[in-house]
Order: structure tokens, then sequence, then C-alpha cells
């Protein structure tokens, strides 16, 4: 199928566009593209869904470096096309809505394409050479949308940004060298090396698996290697804020997926409950910070750690259902945290103010980023028909299957989020005495932006068949 060259080319054709005209077109092109770029990828996951033509989907396969058998060849599974379908939306909602200021609108629009582009084919790769140039090529356009464009301290997040992420690039880079040359046939082909993984010696495997599990601990990211996230995240602008914790954060926790499913050494037990602890304690850690936390962009990246914390609990469980929650979980999270970043980032124009101490009464005079910002919480919470319930029904079944009464623990970490979330609505949202006042307005680009990542949430919450029916028929 031609569906992963299409979207690919569709999103380069659209980045060129946008260096070609002014400010006030670039955005409207920047939509169209995005939109064009969406829809193909729902057609794609609608024919498969709908016909039944579940099998790898190649797009295309070009010799590339001979000499070390590169190839340039995109593969998508039930995984990959999960998080290009939840890449594919967010973009879309950044290029609507993240830019409330409408400044920079040429060179953030122009990010955010090239983002996509390198996001969706990071999901696609077929190969650890195409994984890691991706993967880096990501993190320089996200450190350039951070540096150019974030808050006051950006660019000190910026740096503390780009030194972990180098730093988890040189592991990844170190631990993909190491395995090539521990294969007898030499590949970096990602179905071969779990084809052929066991033949890898067992020293040989820990050191790869230690190498790859900080490299990825790093971008999701997990305690204790999250400090560059709380930084980041806050300091970056609006749309910058969404592709970092709904999409970048997920390179992470797929990596981690891939590093579980080639490895025999992951399916160790006491490898996996080791993997299990530093998930739980990364949740719990992130959820008691989250509470000490005023700016209302901190206390939705700290949410974000619990999250991927839960991710990683998981996969850890090494049972099909943790790893399909693992993913769904992902897919829900990078909705909603980017839907409540795009509330915080809409409060913060409003009243110029982004301290939930002194943010009191919002539904008053914003209505519309108040209630989205609510529903955020509620959705996090793991509400009925939304995807995050699915996610977490998913997770913790497949934790208490390998963990029994111990993989039900880290509930209690979404319980304090959730009762920490719901104070801070109480009083920020609720609280009418003497409310804030609206000192800005956002435009309708942002409600369109809350209406999508909304429609994402449910309709994945109400049909979720539409991709673990991907897993029925693929397998992992």
């Amino acid at each position: 199928m031609f569906y992963i060259s299409a979207i690919l080319g569709i999103i380069l054709l659209g980045s060129i566009l946008v260096t070609l005209f002014d400010e006030k077109k670039s955005r409207g092109i920047g939509v169209i593209i995005s939109g064009l770029a969406l829809l193909t990828v729902l057609i794609f996951l609608f024919n498969l869904f709908s016909s039944n033509a579940f099998s790898y989907i190649e797009s295309y396969s070009i010799d590339y470096i001979p000499i070390l058998s590169i190839m340039l060849q995109f593969q998508v599974n039930a995984i990959s096309i999960a998080l290009i379908v939840m890449a594919s939306i967010i973009a879309f909602a950044a290029i609507i809505g993240g830019n409330i200021e409408k400044t920079y609108i040429k060179g953030r629009t122009l990010l955010i394409l090239l983002f996509e582009f390198s996001a969706i084919a990071f999901f696609a790769s077929s190969n650890l050479f195409l994984f890691y140039l991706f993967w880096d090529f990501s993190v320089i356009i996200m450190f350039f949308m951070l540096y150019l464009y974030g808050s006051a301290n950006r660019k000190k997040a910026a740096i503390k940004f780009l030194i972990y992420e180098f730093t988890a690039s040189l592991l990844l880079l170190l631990a993909i060298i190491i395995l090539y040359y521990s294969l007898p046939m030499h590949t970096f082909d990602i179905n071969m090396i779990i084809e052929n993984a066991a033949s890898i010696p067992r020293g040989a495997q820990e050191l790869i698996f230690l190498l790859f599990f900080l490299a990825f601990m790093i971008n999701m990211p997990v305690f204790p290697l999250h400090i560059w996230l709380p930084d980041a995240y806050s300091e970056a602008s609006t749309d910058g804020s969404m592709l970092f914790s709904g999409i970048l954060s997920k390179f992470g926790g797929y990596g981690m997926i891939l590093l579980f499913l080639m490895l025999p050494i992951s399916h160790a037990p006491h490898l996996s409950l080791l993997v299990f602890l530093l998930g739980l304690i990364s949740a719990f850690y992130a959820a008691f910070a989250l509470m000490t936390q005023h700016d209302i962009k901190r206390i939705v990246a700290y949410s974000s750690i619990v999250e991927m914390g839960i991710v990683l609990i998981g996969i850890s469980s090494l049972t099909e259902l943790g790893i399909e929650g693992a993913t769904f979980a992902m897919l829900a999270h990078g909705f909603v945290v980017a839907l409540m970043f795009l509330a915080a980032g809409s409060i913060n124009y409003i009243f110029l103010n982004r301290d939930v101490r002194l943010l009191k009464g919002i539904a008053k005079n914003a209505l519309s980023s108040a209630y989205t910002f609510m529903f955020g919480i509620f959705t996090m919470s793991g509400i009925p028909l939304t995807a995050t319930f699915i996610g977490d029904i998913l997770i913790f079944s497949g934790a208490f299957s390998t963990y029994s009464i111990l993989g039900i623990i880290p509930l209690f970490a979404l319980v304090a989020l959730i009762g920490a979330f719901y104070y801070i609505n109480s009083t920020m949202v609720f609280n009418t005495n003497n409310p804030s006042s609206e000192i800005n307005y956002i435009g309708i680009e942002q409600k369109v932006g809350y209406a999508v990542l909304i429609a994402a949430i449910i309709a994945f919450g109400i049909m979720p068949f539409l991709i673990l029916n991907l897993f029925a028929n693929l397998g992992l």
C-alpha cells in the first residue's frame, strides 16, 4: 500500500509550500496540508478495518547504504498505526489552535509540519537506522520550537532538554551498534532482530537492554531521568507543549515496547518486576510533586509523568493485554494532555496568568476553556466512554495477571493525581468570589482545536475496536 508514502509526501510538499508564502497564507496552507495528511491516515485506518486487509504494509523499499544492508523502508503494525493516528490528530489540532498569540506564524507552522513528518516516519520505521535518524531529527525540531518560540526562560529549558535528549540519543546509537554486531547476520531490520535476538549472548543482551532502556526512560520520561520535562513543557509555546507532551514522549514508550518485543532477556521475571517498580515509583513521585506546583502548565507536565509511568507498568507486564493497553493509553494520553495544554495556554492568554492560586472563577469569563480543562481532568480520571478508560482497563488487567494484587497499587497514584486536579478545578474554575477578569479573547481556532481533540477522545473511547481490532489481526 502507498498510504505511508502518500502521507509523508503530502506533509513534505506542504512544508515546502509554507516557505514560499507569507505569514498570513502559511497558516492556511499548514491547516490544509495537516488536514489532508489526517484525512489520508483516517482513510488508511478505515480501509484496514472495513476490508480486513490486515498485514504488514510496506510503502516502499530503496537501498540506501547497501554495504550495511540499510534500506529506506517503512512498515507499520498495530502499535505504529495507533501512534500515527494519534500524531496526525494532535499535529492538526496544534496547527489550528496552538498559536493562540498568532506570532511567528510561518516559522511555527513549518516546524509543526516538519515534526509531524518526522514523527510519522519514526513510528513507521522498519529498521533501527531510520528509527535513530528520525528520533534525532524530531529532537532537533523540538529544540528550535522551544528555543525560538517559548516563553521567558525558554533558552535555559531548551539547553537542558537538548543535553538530556542527546544523551539519550548517544545511548540509543551505542545500543544499536552493539546490537548490529552481536547478530550473526548483522542487520538493522527490526523484524529480523525480533526473530534472531535469541542468538545474542546473554551478557550482550543485558548491555543492549540497559542502553536502550536508559535512552527510552529519558524520553518518556521516567523518574529520576525526568528533570528536563517540567521546564520544557511549561516554557514551550502552547503548540510546542502539545507536541512535546502529546507526541514526543511517545517515542520512548514506543521504543520501550519494541525493546521488550526484541530481546528475550527482557522477559526475565526479575527484570520485568524491576521495570514495574520504576514505573510505580515514577507515577507516585510525579503525583505528589504535582501537588506542590502552582503553574498550571507545570501541573499538567507532572501529570504526564504519572501517565507515562502507568504506561511503563503496562509494558512491564509482558502480556498482550498490558502491551495493547500501553499502546491505547499512549493514544489516549496524547489526546488528553494535548487538550489540557491547549486549554492551559488559552487560559494563560485570556487572563495573562497561569498561577492556579490567582486564577478564580474562570468559568465566568472563559467558559469554553474552563470546561475543556475540566473535561480533560474527567478524562484523565478514566471515566467510561473515553479513550483513557479503555487504556486503563487493559493496563491494569495485564498488570494484575502478572503481579497479582501488586499490579493494582499504581491505581492509587492515579487517585492522588485526580484528587489534586479536582481540588485545583474547584478553586480555579468554580470559585466565583472575586473571579479573574478577562483581558484577552481566544478565537474560533482554539475552540476548533478543542473540538478535534475531544472528538478523538470520545470516538476512540466509544469505538476502541478501531485500534484493538488491529492487534487481533496483526498481533503484537
